[in-house]
């Protein structure tokens, strides 16, 4: 999947934390700052497997990715989804 530059700067900023993958209010802080980014540079309509396997690649180049981690991509890309379902709707 070809991100905007931005979007992929903040794609890897979210995942560059060792805590990526908690729900600790700056990782998530960082995911929110991600889904922004690819609302503004790709719009509201998300490709989830895609978007899932450039998390997995890209995550792959620094730790092995489980199946727990991969469920967790999994749903972290529902949240996003939601959350660009919700911007859309509401015309923000």
């Amino acid at each position: 999947m070809e991100l905007q530059p931005e979007t992929s700067k903040a794609l890897d900023k979210w995942l560059g934390s060792e805590t990526w993958y908690t729900n600790h209010d700056l990782d998530m802080g960082r995911f929110y700052d991600f889904v922004d980014r690819y609302a503004a540079e790709h719009g509201y309509v998300i490709d989830e497997t895609a978007l899932a396997e450039e998390i997995v690649r890209r995550l792959k180049q620094k730790r092995n990715v489980n199946e727990a981690l991969e469920k967790i991509i999994e749903t972290r890309l529902i949240l996003a989804y939601n959350i660009l379902d919700f911007l859309k709707r509401t015309q923000r």
